[in-house]
């Protein structure tokens, strides 16, 4: 995971987190569960969404391509929405982890390639509208939903917010990087941490790739490690 050399030097560095939303924040994938909630009919009886899924994650398709067809497929209104987003639950510890790094001045950003409406209405809820975050952005559009992506052109066109530019473009020089995440669109965040905290599909693409990393069911995990490492500070 780190070099012994690349230790020693951290040791007298600040550490930067950088943490998904969807699955890792929320102990479920908001997105998969409005888009499954709010299908038409006939996407619903086609099977859109899983089928749509299936080919993004196995790259006929980009996130772009992927959430414009399924936005497309919706039917919903405002109201009906937030009524969904009151369901979805934080993984234990959130709470914690973020009085851990404001104690421990350790700057937190939020990366997703889900969209800034959920994430904003679920922080919001639980009084968390101060952490900063990178999303794609969604609309309400005659009845259904609609998306545009700010960041596209900033990565390499797979997904939809580019997690390792913002990675890349947030960090200083010599910071320790954290990421946790849990799924498909963190495979390529994590190129550029120091230390990464996975499961579920994160977990899998780690294991796949070699790629050493800390195990964690909730964020409690990740507040342990800042608690105990002597390079948190």
């Amino acid at each position: 995971m780190l070099s012994s050399d690349k230790k020693t030097r951290n040791k007298l560095i600040k550490t930067r987190l950088f943490i998904d939303f969807d699955g890792t924040i929320t102990d479920c994938d908001v997105g998969d569960g409005i888009f499954t909630r709010f299908m038409s009919p006939e996407a619903a009886e086609s099977d859109l969404h899983n089928r749509l899924i299936a080919d993004w994650k196995a790259g006929i398709l980009s996130s772009e391509q992927c959430l414009k067809q399924e936005c497309k497929g919706t039917i919903v209104n405002r109201a009906q929405f937030d009524e969904e987003l009151e369901r979805y639950e934080l993984t234990p510890g959130f709470k914690r982890l973020v009085e851990c790094c404001h104690e421990k001045d350790i700057p937190m950003m939020i990366l997703s390639d889900g969209f800034d409406y959920y994430i904003s209405y679920i922080l919001e809820k639980h009084g968390a509208a101060d952490i900063p975050f990178r999303s794609n952005h969604m609309l309400f559009n005659n009845g259904s939903l609609d998306v545009e992506f700010p960041w596209l052109e900033k990565g390499c066109g797979r997904c939809g917010n580019c997690k390792r530019w913002h990675i890349e473009t947030e960090s200083k020089t010599g910071e320790r990087i954290i990421y946790a995440g849990d799924g498909y669109s963190d495979r390529f965040a994590i190129h550029d941490a120091d230390v990464v905290f996975a499961r579920r599909d994160l977990a899998e693409y780690c294991i796949s790739q070699g790629r050493e990393f800390i195990p964690y069911e909730d964020l409690h995990a990740i507040t342990d490690y800042l608690e105990t490492s002597d390079e948190s500070s």
